[in-house]
């Protein structure tokens, strides 16, 4: 079957591992040099010779008028053939980590996609219905876990995604230029992918890092906007260190708030711990939701003016949402609200439970609201009828319908700018 017709098909083609144009380039070299000394594999399809390894070779060839031979194997499938042809590439030596990762990952994900049927004695990788035992298999012909089969599974499938959206940006990743893309390519939210695909296709070298940077530009060009009015309540519109200040020392019973938690505004929370010692009467709280990714130092900053009572964990109720940290993805199922007093207060007189049931977040008003049920409860524990509540985050005044609910007076300070004005 020397120099024959061989047909190219689309899918076979798209499952091989590309050469980089350097090694292209040392191939050429070769056969130009030694001419096509390796035969190239065909599948015999009804007497249709399809072509599953050496398609570079047969480039070159019909490019240079090179002789070939060709090899012809029979398979019952293009599902068989491509299982061989994921086997075959495992044997080449010039794959990258990545690259190894998806071939293990497409072969196992295509076992566990095909139609089940029973297994053969002499067919030791014939697709079972349980993915246990499917990963039990594929772990066995490549000499691997079935972990690191799972674990590849996921990457493959997010592999492919990631080059329906940008062939360039799956080129790069591939190749080992994207240094964390096996761990952190399966775990990027579908409406975040396009996104990072772009900047992986401009260079970046990290997933996490344009994750990052996406974020970031997203909160430095989108900041939320008030929708809604508050509803007579007294907050005042700016910086709480400016339209607070008027405050009396010693005048407010409970601040309770929910600031800002990324990186950025940490400083913030330097300035809520010395407005809180300055306001607070010697009985009163600060009860302040945070975030776990910085609450390090968030607490280290309060507790500079402020004395350590308690944190309690809020938990959610619906859909968990996430936090990337330290490389890893982790469920997020609770909220840390932080307690503390002033310095000089005596033992804060109040007996509650520490996990509190969340109300539910509410966003039809404020991107960031907090449940006002959620609130009201908080507030009752803490304070009695006519206390002062102050909110320096008060957003879009959930914390301020509560503490009218609880028969309390309120007011807050909020920044940002309500539907209808300038930003």
């Amino acid at each position: 079957m020397a120099g024959m017709q061989l047909k190219i098909d689309e899918t076979i083609r798209r499952v091989l591992m590309p050469l980089r144009d350097d090694e292209l380039q040392l191939l050429e070299q070769s056969v130009l040099a030694e001419g096509i000394r390796d035969p190239l594999v065909a599948w015999n399809r009804n007497g249709e010779y399809v072509l599953l390894d050496g398609h570079h070779r047969y480039q070159l060839a019909h490019k240079h008028g090179l002789t070939f031979s060709t090899i012809g194997l029979q398979f019952n499938s293009r599902e068989e053939a491509i299982q061989w042809i994921l086997q075959n590439q495992l044997a080449r030596r010039n794959l990258t980590d990545e690259q190894r990762t998806i071939v293990i990952g497409r072969y196992y994900n295509m076992l566990k996609r095909a139609p089940h049927r029973p297994a053969d004695k002499g067919d030791n990788l014939s697709p079972l219905s349980e993915s246990g035992k499917t990963a039990e298999q594929v772990a066995t012909v490549f000499g691997v876990d079935s972990r690191t089969v799972y674990r590849a599974a996921e990457f493959a499938d997010a592999f492919e995604q990631l080059e329906s959206v940008s062939p360039e940006a799956a080129r790069r990743v591939e190749s080992g230029e994207v240094k964390d893309a096996k761990t952190m390519l399966p775990k990027i939210e579908p409406d975040l992918l396009p996104k990072v695909a772009e900047r992986i296709a401009r260079g970046e070298t990290r997933v996490q890092d344009a994750v990052e940077r996406i974020r970031r530009e997203e909160r430095q060009t989108t900041r939320p906007v008030l929708q809604g009015v508050y509803d007579g309540l007294d907050i005042r519109r700016g910086d709480f260190r400016e339209v607070l200040a008027d405050l009396p020392d010693r005048s407010v019973d409970i601040i309770l708030t929910d600031p800002p938690y990324t990186q950025e505004y940490l400083p913030l929370w330097d300035d809520l711990g010395a407005f809180a010692a300055r306001v607070l009467k010697p009985t009163g709280v600060l009860l302040a939701y945070s975030g776990q990714l910085h609450l390090p130092q968030v607490i280290a900053m309060l507790t500079q003016h402020l004395r350590w009572w308690w944190m309690c964990a809020i938990q959610h109720t619906g859909a968990s949402g996430y936090i990337v940290a330290g490389g890893r993805r982790i469920i997020n199922d609770w909220k840390p609200l932080l307690i503390l007093t002033p310095r000089d207060a005596p033992p804060l007189n109040a007996q509650f439970n520490d996990l509190i049931e969340g109300g539910g977040r509410q966003k039809e008003l404020h991107n960031w609201e907090q449940s006002t049920d959620e609130a009201v409860r908080i507030l009752q524990t803490f304070g009695n009828p006519d206390a002062l509540v102050v909110d320096p985050f008060a957003g879009s005044g959930s914390f301020g319908r509560a503490a009218l609910q609880a028969g309390m007076r309120f007011i807050g300070a909020e920044i940002l700018a309500t539907e209808g004005e300038s930003r």
